[in-house]
């Protein structure tokens, strides 16, 4: 049964401890799929996806990348092409858009996991230069985000979340709504 919106997104957690179990490629084509789909600032589009999935490469990653806990079936990279952002966004595209759209493509990643029965975990703690080095990625190109994927072996517990009233700066709301 699918879920609604709001039910999923509370139900997505940061998993870190997996199942020795590979990911069907149906499963990968639905997140690349999910992530494809997320929104765009200007129009940019301009991050891809490397996708590891063979053991030897996760582990060479996992060396320059702290933050990379367990053992994922799969590791998708998110990178950004700073060149094709510049020409398309100048330096806000550049320096701000394609930072944004990778994190909304992380998030659609994640969800889509979530519906899935995938555990994922977004990670930012890598040494990018190594992974960049490592990838043999062209140098235009930089990875900036991380989400590890597989068959969750424990979900964790929902942290506490702050209250509407603490998230809400300003609200003009109107009398009667």
């Amino acid at each position: 049964m699918k879920m609604k919106v709001l039910e999923l997104i509370k139900k997505r957690r940061s998993v870190r401890a997996y199942k020795d179990k590979d990911i069907e490629t149906d499963a990968i084509t639905k997140l690349i799929e999910a992530a494809i789909w997320s929104p765009s600032g200007s129009n940019i589009h301009a991050w891809s996806l490397v996708i590891l999935q063979k053991e030897e490469n996760i582990r060479m990653i996992k060396a320059f990348s702290p933050g990379l806990l367990g053992d994922p079936a799969t590791l998708f990279i998110l990178c950004a092409d700073k060149k094709k952002a510049y020409e398309k966004g100048g330096e806000l595209g550049r320096d701000v858009l394609s930072l944004m759209d990778i994190a909304i493509a992380a998030q659609n990643i994640c969800l889509e996991a979530t519906e899935l029965g995938i555990g994922s975990c977004i990670i930012r703690s890598f040494n990018q230069k190594a992974v960049n080095e490592l990838l043999k990625l062209p140098e235009t190109v930089v990875p900036e985000l991380m989400v590890s994927l597989g068959y969750p072996l424990t979900i964790p517990e929902s942290l506490h979340r702050r209250g509407l009233e603490e998230a809400i700066l300003y609200w003009d709301k109107k009398v009667g709504r």
